[in-house]
């Protein structure tokens, strides 16, 4: 006998054998197919047929396999069994269900959310759930599957994916830097207001960014503060020529190739922290998290403005 090919009408015969041979009754076999019985009887036949064999022992009222049925009744069984249990597999590490994110509110607004719709097309059996925050989360208390830090990267108990570092360089509207001149002129900002993300990072107080910053660069400060609990609240104010505000470049591009901010005093200081996911660490492998991660590293790498460091 010739090697039957595995075609889609053997393997639907070979799947009806399969219920057949379990329930030994055309009729209960029909039932969970939704087929009638003769097409049931009809499938068997054909591939009987095709194989050149007899599966069955037909007597009325009852039914049995042949010596060549039990043979391949338990081929059938065992590779349906194993097809099964791989497809389980595969649908089990399919992302699905609810995501919930913890961001930086900042960051969320003019890096996340912009492009948060392609990870929403990529995976639509993903809802998605974007929470903004500075403090950090509490993985034991909270519902959050992951959360983006901005910090020291060291999280006991917490698996820790570096995304991005980031800089720091101050950053007003074109007209306060003309009026108050600005242009590589650092000592200058003695006279400006300065403007404070009051939260760049968790437990920081309102000055942390613009301090590491004079500090690194050996520039005095002594203008008037005004702080803000949203760096881009403060890059806002920066805008309409409240005064200077400490620009991170994850998040003043737009507005510097908008001409809307310049950089006066181009000294850009690396920021003592960078940019985090993480997630608890029995949760490595969830599918929704890998997805995630992968996504957020392939936007990084697709983006040109920002140095991808993983």
């Amino acid at each position: 006998m010739k090697l039957p090919e595995l075609s889609s009408s053997l393997l639907a015969g070979l799947h009806c054998f399969s219920i057949v041979a379990e329930t030994m009754s055309f009729t209960r076999a029909a039932e969970q197919l939704h087929l009638t019985q003769s097409a049931v009887s009809h499938r068997i036949k054909k591939l009987e047929q095709r194989l050149e064999v007899s599966l069955f022992i037909r007597r009325p009222r009852h039914l049995s396999l042949t010596n060549e049925g039990e043979q391949l009744k338990q081929v059938v069984a065992e590779q349906f069994s194993a097809i099964s249990q791989k497809l389980l597999e595969l649908n089990r590490a399919r992302p699905f269900g609810d995501f919930i994110i913890s961001a930086p509110p900042t960051f969320a607004q003019k890096w996340l959310v912009p492009r948060l719709s392609q990870f929403a097309d990529t995976f639509p059996d993903v809802t998605l759930h974007l929470r903004t925050r500075n403090d950090l989360v509490d993985f034991k208390a909270e519902a959050f599957d992951c959360a983006i830090y901005f910090g020291h990267g060291r999280y006991t108990g917490l698996a820790t994916h570096h995304l991005l570092d980031d800089f720091i360089v101050p950053v007003c509207s074109p007209e306060y830097a003309k009026n108050h001149n600005l242009y590589d002129n650092p000592q200058q900002l003695a006279q400006c207001q300065l403007l404070h993300d009051a939260a760049p990072w968790a437990s920081a107080s309102l000055s942390d960014e613009w301090l590491y910053w004079a500090n690194t660069n050996g520039v005095e400060l002594n203008g008037t503060n005004h702080s803000f609990d949203r760096a881009d609240l403060a890059l806002e104010a920066a805008t309409s020529g409240m005064g200077v505000a400490i620009g991170r470049t994850a998040y003043i591009q737009d507005y510097l190739h908008s001409g809307r901010l310049v950089t006066p005093i181009a000294q850009s200081v690396k920021s003592p922290f960078s940019f985090y996911l993480v997630y608890r660490e029995e949760h490595v492998n969830n599918a929704k998290i890998v997805a995630f991660r992968q996504w957020l590293l392939e936007q990084l790498e697709k983006s040109t403005k920002y140095r991808l460091n993983c």
